[in-house]
């Protein structure tokens, strides 16, 4: 299969006629397509942007698998150790209701720059939150939001009534991406020291050119890495390699 980057879904496929948009994200062939078809099924509701992260509860720390942020927003989100800063964390452990930053009492100034940035490309801040669990007790989390253009021309009520129909959509999309991603057997293989630090600047959402600025290596080093961490990981993906490394505690 030709490599395509999930977190960059430009050309949408369609859904079958009568198909539900739980059936249509359940029966996704791959986390490629089911990456396409998620947004797809967020667009119907208003939402132009989303980012799907899988959480460690033991550490704790949020693992970014898919975005579709513009890439500046994300080396942002990398830069401002999100991963492990956002006070969301701890809120979303064990939860499985839609959470706000308000709910917490978080003003978003620990991440003012992340914020201001999303203004800048016209998407609405702050997103909606949506913590999920499936049946192998792997926590999710999703963040959708609609454009600024959107929300004025929809209105506050639409998106509230949206929200209420996220958290099923939500809940079928990781537990697709759960089955889907998941290996047989679950044996760890052996990492070098180097593979498991791109792992790592992988899980941050880093792209190849911040890898090799960070590392001092030239990205076609990087690159070859990426190829041998996705060949002994059994994946097809950098997203795959992120939640399946998850999963054996590589990272």
């Amino acid at each position: 299969m030709a490599q395509i980057k999930v977190d960059r879904l430009d050309a949408l496929p369609r859904a079958g006629a009568g198909q539900s948009l739980l059936e249509y994200i359940r029966t996704s062939p791959d986390e490629v397509a089911l990456g396409f078809r998620f947004q797809e099924a967020i667009r119907t509701l208003g939402f132009s942007h989303y980012v799907y992260c899988q959480l460690d509860v033991s550490q704790p720390r949020l693992y970014m698998i898919c975005s579709t942020y513009p890439d500046e927003i994300r080396r942002v989100w990398a830069d401002s150790s999100v991963a492990v800063r956002d006070p969301l964390i701890p809120h979303i452990i064990g939860r499985t209701t839609p959470i706000r930053r308000t709910d917490v009492g978080d003003d978003g100034s620990w991440a003012i720059d992340i914020f201001e940035g999303l203004e800048q490309f016209g998407v609405h801040s702050p997103a909606l939150h949506f913590p999920v669990c499936d049946q192998s007790n792997y926590m999710g989390l999703f963040a959708v939001a609609p454009t600024t253009a959107d929300f004025e021309a929809l209105g506050e009520e639409h998106f509230e009534h949206a929200e209420a129909l996220m958290p099923a959509l939500c809940n079928q999309a990781h537990e697709t991406w759960c089955l889907l991603t998941a290996r047989a057997g679950d044996e760890s293989p052996v990492l070098s020291d180097r593979e498991t630090e791109i792992l790592n600047w992988l899980s941050h959402g880093k792209s190849t050119e911040d890898i090799a600025e960070i590392m001092q290596i030239a990205e076609r080093t990087v690159n070859y890495h990426v190829a041998n961490l996705k060949t002994k990981l059994g994946v097809e993906t950098r997203a795959h390699a992120v939640a399946q490394a998850m999963r054996l505690r590589l990272i």
